[in-house]
């Protein structure tokens, strides 16, 4: 086998497992969707805090007194909203709730995009159908907001990373197709 369908191969092996371990998270945040929405909650809380932190320590790097005035504002205000998600979660989960429908129709769209210009590879239409399904996800989470945000956003956040994992498998499938291909013509 020559180098290039070698490293294809080591590639999209490596794709075919992520796309499986993404798909066995999917149905984790399925059959617990208020846990797992707590989850991300508490994880955006922890990421807004430790990067409000990170702003602020590395403000008084700023050339000027206004620029360091500027970035410890914003970096002080990073770490307030990380405190108020992690001080009050379930609140925070229905504001991650509407700002999460908001995203998914965002990123199908793009996911959408993507599928036509990667068209007629093999693939591309599960890039179209992945595309779809997150816009139908992020209409469902707005159309239901406020009253399904305990349980809607690691329901959908599951759905969405069972369809994701089924687009990186079957990428990874292609692209092991593609390296018995190759080798074949070497």
């Amino acid at each position: 086998m020559n180098e290039n369908a070698e490293q294809l191969k080591k590639v999209s092996g490596w794709g075919m497992a992520w796309g499986i371990l993404t798909i066995v998270c999917g149905f984790v945040a399925i059959g617990s969707p208020f846990v797992s929405g707590l989850a991300v909650t508490l994880i955006v809380g922890i990421t807004l805090l430790a990067a409000g932190i990170s702003m602020t320590v590395f403000s008084f790097q700023a050339p000027s007194l206004g620029k360091i005035l500027i970035k410890l504002l914003f970096g002080g205000l990073t770490v307030l909203v990380g405190i108020a998600i992690l001080a009050q979660p379930g609140i925070a989960l229905l504001k991650l709730a509407f700002l999460l429908g908001i995203y998914f129709i965002v990123d199908g769209f793009m996911t959408f995009i993507v599928s036509w210009n990667v068209k007629p590879q093999a693939g591309w239409g599960w890039l179209v159908f992945n595309g779809l399904v997150t816009i139908v996800l992020g209409v469902m989470i707005l159309k239901g907001w406020p009253e399904t945000s305990l349980w809607v956003v690691g329901m959908l956040v599951g759905i969405r990373l069972i369809f994701s994992g089924v687009t990186i498998l079957t990428l990874g499938t292609t692209g092991r197709q593609l390296a018995r291909e190759m080798h074949g013509q070497t």
